[in-house]
């Protein structure tokens, strides 16, 4: 940073001395500069150098007009990127769309100019949680730089592995973990070229690259792999963090919490809890200063140590972990949307402990919670998928039929029925939704790829109910009572509120699950009519289910010779 300081010191005396190339030069360095900042994650900083060089190159283009658009195209591009790091999505969106504007009104298109425009869009677009505009705008960019990849250009070269970098963490979070391992491990190659020719300014967004691709390799269960290539960034940041706590504290306890989970999966509980133990006392240490950034590293890294105190013996230890967990998840989705999806994971694995441990009034509490935060999420219209790639709306439907199955086994037959009957509501709503989309019925043909999709068509049995009510489960009607008399459950969404919530169009792969499901929730709901004693109704959802599930697991031959058919 002092050799920064020092050149923008000189870059403001070039600037006022030689009049013909200083103000570009100055111009250059705060550019550059923001860049520089950003790397060592000093976004206020790096956001006024940014506004000063856009300042410099709007009064050199008002100067002689045409002369300096791609330099003025370049500084918008950085400037937006920096805003959006800030939250400022809609200046930062303006500045985006014009930084693209100006690129491509060039006479002479600069094609290393407009890929960088391209990728500050979809940053904006990312930040903005709009992740399909933030791929497409990515995947220009970097196919725009592919075919200059041999030209000796280091600047062609660095928004290239920038943008590469980029396009791994959007498909990353997507769940495609193959092509974003393909797309860091291109970017960590010319990361490592910069490296090699002597730009050292670019050795944190490559060890960056570096670690993300670690993470790649861990999502896909490539654990020993994913500890190798974790090694060299872990070490540097771990430097960087004992001389700049506040810039790097965090990436070294997010990657240490990596580093655990998978020493975790390969057996390596006593070290992997080492890890954890250390990353939630750097997180909590930083959780004052920076709350927004840290807490949510707290508690991804709460989670992981549950997960090994669990592998060790100590449960107690491991709800007392994901308490805390919940609580700093709850404060975070409070303002943000998007963390509900984490809030929703969290609870369930936490309920799911619970009902292990026999504790039923807390699990059936939990579960009712990620009820309710599911109708958030769908009520919010967020956009995303869980780990298993399913919607905001089957997961509202799979998460009422476990606490329908959950109050059934621990003697609440009308909650459950009440619970269910709303699970299949639902489900037929989805269905009669895709039938409209495919203007085919419910039970059409079905492609030979789904018929090889699932053996059974159905959901496998779930270990987390049991139809047995255990002797030694620890019930207490009352409490639960109060549970389920909570407003999460007794205001489901309305058929039009799910309407105006936004459409969701069902793949089939959706279809074949919700069908699954409902043909599950039928079989809860005929032990429900059974235990009333209402024989009929349970014959007919018995009778149901039974044949949703033949229709899943043999479904009919699609005739070619039919009439209408190409």
């Amino acid at each position: 940073m002092i050799v920064l300081r020092a050149r923008i010191a000189s870059a403001r005396v070039a600037a006022k001395v030689v009049p013909v190339w200083g103000p570009v030069w100055l111009a250059a360095v705060w550019v550059r500069a923001a860049q520089q900042l950003a790397f060592h994650y000093r976004r206020e900083e790096a956001a006024a150098a940014a506004r000063s060089g856009v300042h410099c190159w709007r009064a050199l283009d008002s100067r002689r007009p045409g002369r300096h658009g791609p330099g003025l195209a370049r500084a918008l591009g950085v400037l937006a990127e920096r805003l959006a790091d800030l939250g400022s999505a809609g200046e930062a969106l303006a500045l985006a769309e014009e930084a693209v504007a100006l690129a491509e009104r060039q006479e002479s298109v600069d094609v290393v100019t407009l890929a960088a425009t391209r990728s500050a869009l979809s940053v904006v677009h990312a930040q903005a949680e709009r992740p399909d505009e933030a791929l497409a705008a990515v995947e220009r960019a970097v196919n725009l730089l592919l075919p200059l990849d041999v030209a000796p250009s280091r600047t062609a070269v660095a928004v290239l592995a920038a943008g590469l970098s980029r396009l791994g963490g959007l498909l990353g979070t997507a769940g495609r973990h193959e092509e974003a391992l393909v797309a860091y491990a291109e970017a960590v190659v010319r990361y490592q070229r910069l490296f090699r020719r002597g730009c050292w300014r670019y050795t944190v967004p490559y060890l960056g690259a570096q670690g993300e691709l670690a993470r790649q390799l861990g999502a896909l269960g490539r654990y020993a792999e994913a500890l190798e290539q974790s090694a060299r960034p872990l070490a540097y940041f771990q430097l960087m963090a004992g001389a700049y706590p506040a810039e790097y504290r965090c990436v070294q306890a997010s990657l240490l919490t990596e580093v655990a989970r998978w020493r975790g999966a390969l057996g390596q509980h006593a070290e992997a809890l080492d890890g954890a133990d250390l990353a939630v006392s750097l997180f909590r240490h930083e959780l004052d200063v920076q709350p927004e950034r840290a807490g949510a590293g707290l508690a991804y890294a709460l989670r992981c140590l549950a997960v090994q105190l669990r592998a060790q013996g100590r449960p107690d230890d491991a709800i007392v972990a994901l308490e805390e967990a919940v609580a700093l998840r709850r404060r975070l989705a409070t303002g943000s949307p998007a963390q509900l999806w984490p809030l929703a994971a969290l609870l369930m694995e936490f309920a799911d402990l619970m009902w292990a441990m026999g504790r039923r009034v807390p699990a059936i509490r939990l579960t009712a919670e990620r009820v309710a935060v599911d109708r958030r999420l769908l009520a919010a219209n967020v956009a995303g998928t869980d780990a298993s790639g399913a919607d905001a709306e089957h997961l509202l439907a799979r998460d009422l039929y476990l606490l329908g199955a959950r109050c059934r086994t621990t003697g609440q037959p009308e909650e459950a029925a009440q619970v269910i009957e709303e699970t299949i509501a639902l489900l037929r709503s989805r269905a009669a939704r895709f039938a409209g989309d495919q203007a085919m019925p419910a039970d059409a043909v079905l492609s030979e790829e789904s018929r090889r999709a699932d053996d059974g068509g159905a959901l496998p049995d779930d270990g987390r109910r049991d139809d047995v009510r255990p002797d030694n489960a620890l019930i207490d009607d009352a409490l639960i009572d109060a549970v389920l008399d909570d407003d999460m459950l007794d205001n489901p969404l309305t058929e039009d509120e799910l309407t105006h919530a936004g459409p969701v169009h069902l793949s089939e792969r959706a279809w074949l699950d919700d069908q699954a499901l409902l043909a599950d929730a039928l079989e809860e709901m005929a032990h429900l009519y059974d235990a009333r004693g209402y024989l009929v109704e349970a014959f007919v959802a018995i009778d149901e289910s039974v044949a949703i599930r033949e229709r899943l697991a043999f479904p009919p031959v699609r005739n070619s010779s039919a009439p209408g058919e190409a």
